[in-house]
């Protein structure tokens, strides 16, 4: 039977409503979506920015010029994520926009370092260091992007793609209770503005960026409290100074169409990009909360997840906010890999409820020209205290080898029972952990994969 005018005008209305809700719906998505890859790309950004700041409140690094830590890190240390115990911290967060700064690095008569330039989306820029100067003199002009000149006579010119810099210097510690010869070292070294080094006058210390808030808990932890609207707005500002790379383009005027970036900085969305983008950076916090999630890309050998590609991330973003989540300031594979492991051969994750062991080869040694660490720390990457105060084992430590060169590290809560394995023992809290296996200055067997490292063995 025929539909009636009136039923077939009902009929469309009811065709247009579903249509309406169908696009609504995709709109939501599409912007949820959008702002959850936004905020990975603009991550690294912002915990650069707010490192920086925390790190200067707390005296751990200072604005264009060297701050040297003279202790090692414990239990308490919440300065950066996943520390290591293996060498100590010279840091400097540059501020370039007013002017270039040198680096005057001094001869070395065998110590191994490395200064490490990383521009404010945590892409290393140079390494000078050990490996790759050896032990030579250097000077370098560190000149941000906008920058035209030519540096002085003697001095090498670095120029860095952002105006935010973060130089992380890394000086083996061979024999932490003895600093003198570390302190005399590092001590040499220089760092200031080019106006500084030219007259010898202080230059005035940068005014700090406006940050929504900043507090003394770890930086990562600290953006967890962030809304929607703080975020973008300082990811926006720090955008301004610090543009991304052309590959980036696409991916910005992307961010831009979802309203979170403007010219202002201040978000212009429709109600449905608002609660698209409020449901997508909800989602997104709560992933970026779970290393596991972050990292479950990455390949595993013998259970150990090793990336190979740290310190240049090209347009891989969340690989990038991954990284920067978990160890912010990893270095290029050249200086250091960092193998990580969360779960034993049964794909259970690692638990002070058990007993572990991680058996070396007499011929199966990390491979390297520098040394090797293994490290524990609890599921927010930092230190476990122990009645030891023991947070590591290495090369630099006097560990017990077996009769035929091989060598067992235990990790497990109790101490071993029996006497040469305590000083292989390796303290685990009662509940989860995971370790890393820091190689500096791998060699070739290690970067090719011919080397692995060793399967976790469940004792009990």
């Amino acid at each position: 039977m025929p539909l009636s005018t009136k039923a077939k005008a009902g009929l469309l209305l009811g065709i247009g409503a579903l249509a309406a809700a169908a696009w609504s719906a995709n709109t939501v998505m599409h912007q949820a979506k959008a702002t959850a890859q936004a905020y990975l790309y603009g991550y690294p950004l912002v915990l650069m920015e707010v490192t920086k700041q925390q790190q200067n409140a707390t005296g751990t690094s200072a604005v264009n010029h060297l701050q040297h830590n003279t202790r090692f890190p414990d239990a308490d240390y919440r300065a950066v994520v996943t520390p290591n115990l293996d060498t100590f911290y010279s840091m400097s967060h540059l501020d370039l926009k007013a002017e270039p700064v040198i680096m005057y690095i001094p001869p070395n008569s065998g110590h191994f370092y490395m200064m490490q330039i990383m521009d404010a989306w945590t892409n290393v820029v140079d390494s000078p260091g050990t490996r790759t100067i050896g032990d030579a003199s250097k000077t370098y002009l560190i000149a941000g992007p906008n920058w035209q000149g030519e540096p002085p006579a003697g001095v090498e010119l670095l120029k860095v793609p952002t105006n935010l810099i973060w130089v992380f210097g890394r000086f083996r510690a061979t024999d932490p209770d003895d600093l003198a010869p570390l302190t005399a070292l590092r001590n040499q070294f220089k760092l200031m503005p080019l106006s500084e080094w030219q007259t010898g006058k202080a230059a005035p210390t940068p005014a700090m960026f406006a940050l929504p808030r900043l507090e003394k808990t770890a930086p990562d932890l600290q953006l967890r409290d962030w809304s929607r609207d703080e975020f973008f707005a300082t990811f926006c500002q720090l955008l301004q100074d610090n543009p991304g790379p052309e590959a980036d383009a696409p991916m910005l005027e992307r961010i831009r169409a979802t309203g979170l970036v403007t010219d202002s900085c201040q978000p212009q969305q429709s109600w449905l990009q608002g609660i698209g983008s409020d449901m997508g950076y909800r989602k997104v916090m709560d992933v970026i909360d779970h290393i596991n999630d972050l990292v479950a890309d990455l390949p595993t050998y013998n259970g150990w997840r090793i990336a190979y590609d740290l310190g240049r991330y090209g347009t891989d973003y969340q690989r990038r906010a991954a990284i920067a989540k978990l160890g912010l300031g990893a270095n290029l594979p050249e200086d250091a890999i960092y193998p990580s492991v969360r779960a034993d051969t049964n794909k259970q994750l690692l638990s002070g409820s058990h007993r572990y062991r991680l058996h070396f080869a007499a011929d199966a040694l990390p491979p390297v020209r520098a040394f090797w660490s293994l490290t524990l720390y609890n599921d927010q990457q930092f230190l476990v205290a122990n009645a030891l105060n023991r947070y590591a084992l290495g090369s630099r430590d006097d560990l017990h080898y077996n009769a035929d060169g091989s060598l067992d590290l235990y990790i497990q809560h109790e101490a071993p029972a029996n006497a040469e394995q305590q000083s292989n023992w390796l303290p685990a809290p009662k509940d989860g952990f995971n370790l890393f296996l820091r190689l500096y200055w791998p060699e070739q067997a290690a970067l090719d994969q011919s080397w692995l490292p060793p399967t976790i063995e469940l004792l009990d």
